[in-house]
């Protein structure tokens, strides 16, 4: 259905589009048998770009965290839900990353995919940490971090050093949900505005705003993944799990593509301003009152 419009909006390039490859595994499950350790899974989608999946054991909303390396600092997206060691994961995953560097060390940026509890309830073990800023999840932090004058409008980036990654704000879900794109893998992190389950909507002008801007700064740009910050639907399409499940034996793939944000940029169009309840293939609009 969306073919043409990916035809017409993605320039081709040779090689993979030039961009830095990584691997996923076929399956993120945890919760299966409890107490689970460790707390967080931990998956290297190459050297420089590591995934960290919280176990359900610890928190049912199993969040996943991002952890990007570049020549002179590391970035952390979200610090989990409550209950585990998030600082020991993410410590120990540089340490690794340290190891395969000649025993380099980088400084650490903490930001957040948005506000809500179960992305920020781990900024208490940053706080303060050595060598470590820590960018409170609201809007003028971010404004003033990133040095956006005109949020949410405008678009910024940052060099890690080698690795220009790109800050995009999208309220609507909240009001300081960013998504931040990789120039080096081509991945988009889209929080909690876009994911395989249920997309809680605040506001609704915002959000469609919001996803209307990701549709155009994705626009000819290379996506090679949609990497999310939660699983709730099931691999059957239309099927969510229920709010609390901590085991999701056949749940659905992390990643989504670009497919899926014109999908729903499509939906909201044609609802103009009305936000509903709609049940897609692999995702759910959920309006929520104010």
């Amino acid at each position: 259905m969306f073919s043409w419009l990916i035809a017409a909006s993605q320039i081709a390039q040779p090689y993979g589009g030039g961009v830095e490859r990584g691997s996923l595994p076929p399956s993120w499950t945890t919760g299966a048998s409890c107490p689970e350790t460790p707390a967080f899974r931990t998956h290297a989608y190459n050297d420089d770009f590591i995934i960290l999946r919280q176990s359900g054991c610890t928190n049912f909303e199993k969040p996943f965290l991002y952890l990007l390396s570049g020549g002179r600092s590391a970035l952390l997206v979200d610090t989990g839900a409550a209950s585990a060691d998030v600082s020991g994961a993410v410590r120990s995953a540089m340490q690794t990353w340290s190891q395969h560097h000649g025993g380099r060390t980088l400084p650490l940026i903490v930001v957040h995919s948005h506000g809500h509890g179960d992305h920020v309830a781990g900024d208490p073990q940053f706080e303060h940490a050595s060598n470590t800023t820590l960018v409170a999840a609201t809007p003028e932090a971010l404004q003033q971090f990133f040095r956006l004058q005109n949020w949410p409008n405008e678009i910024g980036s940052f060099d890690l050093g080698d690795r220009l990654v790109d800050i995009i704000p999208i309220p609507g879900h909240q009001p300081a949900s960013i998504a931040i794109y990789d120039r080096k893998t081509g991945v988009l992190l889209t929080g909690d505005t876009l994911y395989p389950g249920r997309l809680y909507v605040r506001d609704g002008s915002a959000y469609a705003a919001s996803i209307r801007r990701l549709v155009e700064f994705t626009r000819g740009k290379v996506v090679t993944h949609v990497l999310v910050a939660h699983i709730e639907n099931a691999r059957t399409p239309y099927v969510d799990y229920p709010e609390g499940t901590k085991y999701q034996p056949e749940e659905h793939a992390l990643e989504l593509g670009r497919a899926h944000l014109l999908e729903l940029d499509q939906e909201l169009q044609q609802m103009n301003g009305q936000i509903v309840r709609r049940a897609m293939r692999d995702f759910t609009i959920w309006p929520l009152a104010h």
